[in-house]
């Protein structure tokens, strides 16, 4: 019974990251589309956040291979989530948009930092088991 629902608790931490990692590629390639569609100056930002959330999704993959990285993925994507959720509120606040809009949106982008904050600790955590069970150097 237990095993099963570890199994079941790991599995649903592999779609979170999978997820999170699928969410920063189509927001990141949204952002490129934007940016290379239009004439603007400021395409260039559009590119940055391209590039910040093609290496956040990398990051949050590479949880079972290297947990330092995964774990700074996770740092990433929660700032990013939190600095998204004040850019947008603020925005939409300047342009009057109905409040029950602004608080759903609120609400996702908080919801998405601390599924990044449990990931987060997901790969501290690992890295603390990796380190305990790696064998002592022989002196």
């Amino acid at each position: 019974m237990i095993d099963n629902i570890l199994k079941i608790e790991k599995l649903a931490k592999l779609a979170l990251r999978i997820g999170l990692a699928i969410y920063f590629l189509y927001f990141g390639s949204m952002n490129l589309w934007s940016a290379l569609s239009t004439t603007q100056t400021n395409s260039g930002w559009g590119i940055l956040i391209f590039i910040i959330s093609l290496i956040t999704a990398v990051l949050l993959l590479t949880h079972f291979k290297a947990p330092k990285l995964a774990a700074l993925g996770g740092a990433i994507a929660a700032v990013s989530f939190l600095v998204i959720v004040v850019v947008l509120a603020i925005i939409e606040i300047q342009q009057q948009a109905m409040p029950q809009m602004i608080i759903l949106r609120v609400l996702k982008d908080l919801i998405l930092a601390i599924a990044s904050i449990i990931l987060l600790g997901e790969s501290l955590k690992e890295m603390v088991r990796e380190r305990i069970t790696k064998p002592f150097p022989v002196r």
